[in-house]
Formats: C-alpha cells, structure tokens, sequence
C-alpha cells in the first residue's frame, strides 16, 4: 500500500519519514486497547515491545532522559512495535517555566519528542485522558482511534464467548447483555472467569455449572465495585480542592 500511494503521490517529499507510523488508542479502561496493540504487532510478525514507566521515571536529574532513549533502542534492536500503555506520565502537556523541576519534565518531553521522529517503525500510544496530551504529539499522530464501551449486541456476544462451553450454562445471554450495560469488555472478561470458578467448586466435575442467578450476582458485584471507586475518586478531588 504505501509503495502504491508513494508512486501516485510521492509522500516521501511531504512525510520524509516513510516508516514511522504512531497510532493512539483512547477510551476507557477494559475496552480492548492493549489487545488491539497486541494484535497489531501478531500482524506484523513483529514482537511487542510495552514500555515499562517504573523503569523510565527517575527522580535523578538527566536519567529519565536517558532511560527514553534506552527505549527506544532496544525497541530498534528488537524490530519491535512500540507500545506506550497509559501514556499520560509522558506525554502530557509541558510543564509551565518556574513551576517546580519544570525544565526536568520538559527537556524529558523533548527528548521523547526527537526520539519518536527518528524511529523507523510503529508506536502505539493509550490514553484514558486523551486531553492531557501534548499538542506537539498530536501533530506526530497518524491516527487517532476511539475504543467505545459495548453495546447490548456486543455485550452478548462477549458473555457467549467468555463462557465457552454452553453445555453448562443455563444462562440467558439477553439479558446479562441488559444487566451488564455500561460494563467494559474487561469487566465483563472478570464476570465470567469469577463466575466459572464460582460454578466449579463441588469435588465432581461433572456437576460443574454456570447459573443466570451465579452471573447476576457478580454483575452485581463489578458494578457496586465500580461504584464506590467512583465515590472515592470523587471524594478525594473534592479533599484537594479543599485543601488548595
């Protein structure tokens, strides 16, 4: 494809970096953005190389810096798809000059910045809070692409496949679909593999069972769950803003 639109157009004298593509997968959690990563990379017979933050971040002056281009080498070395997950801590927006370690977190910034035009290959960048990017990342992206929760048909869909042998559940698909609405794929992947362990407990496998009432209540269960870190997270922005 690109050799066709490269004889067409002659992208190479607009786009002078032909084999850099850098996609960003934003949505909520659970909806399938580091597996689409993943399956990118399967498609690309190449390995999947996830940048590990805990590795890259450094209270040292000069050593995050350094770590990001660390990254970005061995990514290199690898032939690997570069995989950014949750990408907020390094590619936000810069800092404002005066604030506190600013020109750290800047020049931190511009590195990543100078390294991502000089990779010859594929990254991949996950957000939740897709506006807190820096908008010299947005004119580097290709792509921008919305992972949205399931729908009703989707969600039923999910539970028949998480739940894969229909022999032993005596469940109604529709209406978990109802139930679990507002739920991620994820959440719904930890519904079922609860519920099969839940259903999996008398010492004779042969009664093993997956119930309607079995998946209900951990629907229910995920659902308060999600509820009160919700409250949480929004008791704890309100005590900071007090406190400021």
């Amino acid at each position: 494809m690109r050799e066709h639109l490269e004889a067409v157009w002659n992208l190479c004298a607009i786009q002078p970096q032909q084999g850099r593509c850098i996609l960003n997968f934003y949505g909520p959690p659970g909806t399938g953005k580091t597996r689409a990563a993943l399956g990118i990379a399967l498609r690309l017979g190449k390995p999947l190389y996830q940048v590990d933050y805990s590795a890259v971040i450094s209270k040292y002056l000069g050593d995050t810096a350094k770590h990001i281009k660390a990254v970005f080498q061995a990514a290199r070395e690898q032939d690997a798809v570069l995989f950014f997950d949750e990408a907020d801590s390094l590619l936000s927006k810069r800092v404002a000059t005066g604030e506190s370690c600013s020109t750290s977190i800047n020049q931190n910034r511009n590195t990543l910045m100078q390294e991502l035009d000089r990779l010859d290959g594929v990254v991949i960048v996950t957000t939740n809070l897709f506006e807190n990017y820096d908008p010299a990342l947005l004119r580097r992206i290709q792509r921008h692409i919305h992972f949205r929760l399931p729908d009703a048909s989707m969600r039923r869909e999910l539970f028949a496949l998480h739940l894969p042998n229909p022999e032993r559940v005596e469940a109604d698909y529709a209406v978990l679909a109802e139930l679990s609405r507002g739920l991620s794929g994820g959440d719904i992947l930890n519904i079922c593999v609860n519920t099969i362990h839940a259903g999996s407990v008398d010492a004779d496998p042969a009664k093993w069972r997956v119930t309607q009432a079995m998946v209900e209540r951990e629907i229910a269960r995920v659902k308060r769950t999600k509820a009160e870190h919700s409250g949480l997270k929004e008791r704890a922005k309100r005590q900071i803003g007090f406190c400021v």
